[in-house]
């Protein structure tokens, strides 16, 4: 079947220029299919600044960096990289303006990217249910995604049982924010039917990086069913991923190389605006949706065609 050539890119908002918010946009910017169409950052240093000055991308977008987000009422755009550096109470704010405006959203905000507990509960209720009446979708990421994403979850596809899981990282930790990784093992769990008795969580300094060490244990009945272990990498090493998996089959599997996990969890951000732009309504983590993978091209959007011509 021929397909349609009628398309037109996908319509890009950064909101948030820091590290993340930066790493993001570079990305978008050499990526066929998306074209940037706002920036909002409230930092006096990049207010004001062309979009590519502000990257140091040697050209110029046409894009000026705005402090305010209320520019965004008047910006036709079709999914925003919301990766927020203020406090928790003004990023609430904003992600709620930007589901009142019927924007999809991808941010990169912890309080969000798990199944929330009793302390977060609301919150999470909150932005679901905005996102629903806005009829868009927030897919919600967290720096543990992009060091361990899903791919132990989904080893599990080809296991009728899975009795123990252990999932070691050794890599770079991330610079920036905070590793949920007990949130990430709590979140494993839930997805695999596990109802821990236990989450011990133990850090340690390592290597000269605190919390080089990161050490999760959730126990069944007093047996240990879920590992996690990130560690950080000797200098010069190569990042090595392993799962093991004992079960019907057990299977192991390590992966070695890849990046720190600021850079992947935004690369993972922008491989996930094709969920966002297709998935239903609502609030979403990593582990709900369909497998997040690399492109070259989108291809998604279809030209918008004229409305009188429908109507007649």
């Amino acid at each position: 079947m021929e397909q349609s050539t009628d398309l037109q890119d996908v319509r890009v908002v950064h909101f948030g220029l820091g590290l993340l918010g930066a790493a993001m946009a570079h990305d978008v910017a050499n990526r066929d299919g998306l074209v940037s169409v706002a920036a909002i950052d409230a930092s006096p240093a990049r207010e004001g600044h062309d979009l590519g000055e502000v990257l140091g991308l040697a050209l110029t977008t046409g894009v000026v960096v705005d402090g305010s987000s209320a520019r965004l009422r008047d910006i036709e755009a079709d999914v925003v990289l919301f990766a927020p550096d203020g406090d928790r109470e003004t990023a609430i704010t904003d992600l709620e303006l930007l589901l009142e405006l019927g924007l999809n959203v991808v941010t990169i905000m912890p309080e969000l990217a798990y199944p929330p507990d009793d302390s977060d509960d609301d919150l999470a209720v909150s932005i679901d249910t905005l996102a629903r009446e806005a009829e868009v979708t927030v897919l919600a990421l967290d720096f543990s995604d992009g060091l361990l994403g899903t791919l132990p979850l989904v080893l599990t596809g080809t296991c009728s049982t899975v009795e123990r899981m252990t999932v070691s990282l050794r890599g770079i930790a991330a610079t920036n924010g905070r590793l949920s990784i007990a949130d990430w093992a709590r979140g494993l769990g839930i997805a695999l039917g596990w109802n821990f008795d236990d989450l011990d969580e133990i850090e340690e300094p390592q290597a000269g990086v605190m919390r080089g060490h990161h050490r999760i244990v959730g126990s069944i009945g007093g047996h240990e069913t879920l590992i996690v272990e990130v560690s950080a990498a000797e200098a010069g090493a190569a990042p090595t991923l392993s799962v093991d998996i004992l079960g019907t089959p057990s299977l192991s599997l390590t992966l070695t190389g890849g990046g720190n996990a600021d850079q992947a969890v935004a690369t993972l951000g922008v491989n996930a605006i094709p969920a966002a732009l297709t998935g239903e309504p609502g609030l979403f983590t990593l582990a709900d949706l369909p497998p997040v993978h690399s492109w070259t091209s989108l291809g998604l959007m279809h030209a918008d065609h004229d409305e009188d011509d429908d109507d007649d």
